[in-house]
């Protein structure tokens, strides 16, 4: 019951922060953003953090069906983040100004997202 009004409200949430960010119908060519370089720092929009691999990749599926490029990392591999969490984000953007706003702009969208810059440890 819990799983499944958890998954109700993140899609009612990505669905209302797409239109937010003016994004249209929910993409079908889904595919992960680049990978950057290992040791250059990149923004993500971090939408929450889970403690379980398979919680996280539940969320991050129903962001990408409205939409967003989401993903899910595992935060021991970059600072500043705590450890031991998987972490659902959208992105990555390069760590410009550009990329910055592109990721503040999302942010808008989805109540309790937080910009982050992010390096690989």
């Amino acid at each position: 019951m819990v799983l499944t009004t958890f998954v109700i409200v993140v899609s009612t949430v990505a669905h209302s922060s797409m239109a937010a960010v003016g994004a249209g119908s929910p993409r079908t060519d889904w595919a992960s953003s680049p990978t950057p370089k290992a040791d250059a720092p990149f923004v993500v929009v971090q939408i929450s953090s889970r403690p379980t691999r398979a919680q996280a990749q539940t969320e991050a599926q129903e962001l990408r069906r409205a939409g967003l490029d989401a993903g899910v990392l595992r935060s021991d591999l970059y600072a500043p983040m705590n450890k031991g969490w998987y972490v659902v984000y959208v992105g990555p953007f390069p760590d410009t100004a550009e990329g910055r706003a592109k990721a503040e702009a999302i942010t808008l969208g989805i109540k309790d997202s937080l910009v982050r810059i992010l390096q690989r440890r």
